[in-house]
Order: structure tokens, then C-alpha cells, then sequence
């Protein structure tokens, strides 16, 4: 078996399960408006949300073009995947509020179906959708 080959099950249009690993959902972050230091602000006030819920992790890959990703994770061991879509809508509601407390204006648009996927082919060409 490849080990490079990762599995990809889809949940529904907005979670994933990633290699049954983690639950994933992605968020598109338009950042083009603010400028470097206010980027830095806002990736340090990133970086320091805390949810017992979930895990976000930060993909400024595409900084250049005014984009971030925001990945929002939950463990898969010993999670449902009722139980997982329940964390991730729980934890998006307190990264909501966390980021209300800054004054940084930009949009976040959660990607959906196709979208998640062609994301995390990006880094993982040799995904391997299951049903």
C-alpha cells in the first residue's frame, strides 16, 4: 500500500473526514485589504485562539494573493461524525466571538463540497476519496 495515499470522506457539504484522522472544514479568509501589520496582528490574534472543541490551524500559503485558510479540526478517534459536525459548529461560534474582539474587517467564506476537496488535493495529490 502507498503511503503517501491519503483517505478522504466527505461528511457532508461542509466537513470532511481527512486520512481518519481529523474532521476538516475550511474557511477561505480574504485578507487583501489589510496591510502587513495588520495581517500580523491578526495571525497573532489567530494563533492564540484556544477552544477545547476544536483545533484551528492557519494556511497563509497563498498570503501573496490576499488569501488565508482556516482549517477547523477535531480528532477523529473516538468522535461520531454528528459529534464532530456539533465541535466544529461549537468552535466556529467561539472563533466568531474571538475575532469579534478585533476591529479588522475581511471576509470568511466557509468552502463546500468540491471546493474542500481540490483544497486538500493541493498538498495531498494522491488522495484517495471513499465512501
Amino acid at each position: 500500500m502507498n503511503p503517501l495515499i491519503k483517505k478522504y470522506k466527505v461528511i457532508n457539504e461542509q466537513v470532511v473526514l481527512f486520512n481518519e484522522e481529523y474532521y476538516l472544514s475550511v474557511s477561505h479568509a480574504d485578507i487583501s485589504s489589510l496591510d502587513s501589520g495588520t495581517r500580523e496582528q491578526l495571525f497573532k490574534h489567530l494563533y492564540a485562539f484556544d477552544s477545547n472543541d476544536m483545533e484551528l490551524e492557519i494556511d497563509v500559503s497563498e498570503e501573496e494573493e490576499g488569501k488565508w485558510y482556516l482549517q477547523l479540526l477535531v480528532p477523529h478517534v473516538l468522535t461520531l461524525p454528528e459529534a464532530a459536525i456539533r465541535r466544529i459548529d461549537k468552535g466556529t461560534e467561539q472563533l466568531l466571538a474571538h475575532l469579534g474582539e478585533k476591529q479588522e474587517v475581511f471576509t470568511c467564506t466557509l468552502l463546500r463540497g468540491n471546493e474542500i476537496f481540490e483544497y486538500v488535493k493541493r498538498y495531498n495529490p494522491d488522495l484517495d476519496p471513499i465512501s
